[in-house]
């Protein structure tokens, strides 16, 4: 691999989740041991625990993010929604792997 390659990866960071109404509920952060960390509208960051999640998907083919909550209930923030989703795209439009 070259140099320039190393500078490429999966980066989530900043991917918008819109809930089934399609209305932006969060925006992805990015993951760590304990969970999902999301910034919500009100500039404030929340992490969700991988327990109360059900799901929390990345489809590589169609660039989906998916996240499914266990109990919505217990974050207020999601209104109604029990499902967020997004598009992930590479900062780079890649046609061929980089030399």
């Amino acid at each position: 691999m070259g140099s320039s390659s190393a500078n490429v990866r999966i980066d989530l960071h900043g991917v918008p989740l819109d809930d089934e109404d399609g209305r932006t509920t969060a925006i992805f952060l990015y993951r760590t041991t304990a969970g999902l960390v999301l910034s919500l509208p009100e500039s404030v960051d929340v992490t969700v625990g991988w327990a109360d999640l059900s799901e929390a998907r990345l489809d590589l083919m169609s660039g989906e993010v998916r996240v499914a909550f266990r109990d919505p209930a217990r974050y207020p923030w999601l209104g109604r929604a029990r499902i967020l989703t997004g598009r992930w795209t590479d900062r780079a439009l890649l046609t061929e792997p980089p030399t």
